[in-house]
Formats: C-alpha cells, structure tokens, sequence
C-alpha cells in the first residue's frame, strides 16, 4: 500500500488531522497554523484524494484506517490524537475500534456511527458535481484532485465516498455495544441542524462512549463554518480537550 500525501507544521504531541469526503488535506487549511502552535500536526490526503493514489479498486474506511497507519509507521508514531471530519471522522472512529493502542484521544467530527438511507440521502446528494458547481466550489475541487486524473477527476473522487458509504455495503457500521469498549477520552462535535449526522444518533453515541465530551453548534448543518467564523473557536476547544488531563 502507497504511504499517503501528507504535510507536516509544528511540534509536540503529534496530531493527526483526517479530512472529510471529496476533499484533502487542503480542507485544514485554517486550522493548521493554530494547532501547530501546541501540536506536530500532519494532515494527509486520503486514498483517493489529492494526491495520495488509491489504493484499491474501490474506497473503504478501512483502507483509508490502514493507510493512516502505515503513515504512522513511517513517521515512527506509535500513537497520536486523531481529529476526523465527517468521512474522516469515520476513519479515525475505525481506528480508535480496531488499533486503540494507537490512538491517544479522538475528536469525531461531523459524524455518526453508522449509516442508514437517511443519513446517506446527504451523502448521494454530495456525490453530484452539481451540488458543489451550486456552492462554487468546483474549481477548487477541480484543483486539488488534479492528481487523480486531470481537471475531471474530482467528479470521480467524490462519487467514491458515497458508495463508501453506501448502507448495504460500508465498513462504517457499528454497533454501540463496540462504542461502549472505547476507553479514549473523546469528544464528539456537530451541527445541531445537520443531516448526515443526525444529532439522535450523536446523542447515541454520546451515551455509549464512557469519557465523552459533547459539543453541538447551534444553527449548524453539516456546514458548521468551523473553516471561517468558527475556525478559531473550533482551533480553541479541541486544544483544550486534546490538553486536558485525563
């Protein structure tokens, strides 16, 4: 498996920034200098993403999860604090089940525990380029998965994470008797309004994982503006988390 893209900025206890679906690393943008000022941040694309090359013939969670740890390997990490956003989230919630001694807190972000046709009606509807062309966003898009394949290629990226995710299918399916054994202190971040992360299920999760912190954002969907207004205040709280005694 090819090691992924990463960037690295700052010092201290290494901090492993996982971005969300159809993205890169580039989505941490507004964050990383103000991490890096505690942290060893290192943000990698996902398979499938930016410039990191797939790794299978089609994207998995758990692919994605062995990825970051051959990442880890080679940066001779035996553990870190893993932050994930919405996709990435379910890949750092992947980790923190199946390599636990590898993850010292978990911050999930945007992100539910399972997926049902609910909640991956949002997903499907993120996977048109039509959806992204409508917020202006394809350019950039266009841009950052230029590697997959040319300026096209995003189209495809983005179509990957929705059968990723797909109900019938996806390896991000758990039962809350599993969240139950996670022993990480965690905290659990989300929009009040948002529909891919149902704030029911995140109540659920919440119940389920036994050193869990809880922080919703009020008048916030699956666009939370933690990248602009709220990037600062979202840089804030999960330091204080991520530096709080056990």
């Amino acid at each position: 498996m090819a090691t992924p893209h990463y960037t690295e900025s700052g010092r201290g206890a290494p901090l492993l920034l996982l971005h969300s679906g159809g993205m890169s690393g580039a989505e941490w943008t507004p964050q990383i200098p103000l991490f890096a000022r505690h942290f060893r941040v290192i943000v990698p694309d996902h398979p499938g993403h930016g410039r990191s090359p797939m790794v299978a013939e089609k994207l998995a969670v758990g692919d994605m999860g062995r990825a970051m740890l051959e990442l880890m390997d080679e940066l001779a990490l035996p553990q870190v604090h893993l932050v994930g956003s919405s996709l990435g989230g379910a890949v750092a919630l992947w980790l923190a089940i199946h390599y636990p001694e590898r993850v010292s807190k978990l911050v999930l972000y945007r992100v539910g525990y399972r997926k049902d046709e609910d909640t991956h009606a949002g997903t499907r509807n993120m996977a048109d380029p039509a959806y992204w062309r409508g917020v202006g966003m394809q350019k950039w898009l266009s841009d950052i998965h230029q590697p997959q394949g040319g300026p096209d290629a995003w189209e495809e990226v983005i179509g990957r994470v929705s059968e990723a995710l797909e109900p019938a299918t996806t390896d991000h399916s758990h039962a809350l008797e599993i969240l139950e054994r996670i022993t990480q202190p965690t905290l659990i971040v989300v929009g009040d309004r948002d529909p891919v992360a149902p704030l029911d299920q995140i109540l659920e999760m919440f119940g389920a994982i036994p050193n869990c912190g809880l922080w919703v954002m009020p008048h916030a969907t699956h666009v939370t503006a933690s990248n602009t207004w709220r990037a600062e205040s979202f840089a804030l709280e999960v330091t204080r988390f991520l530096q709080r005694r056990q």
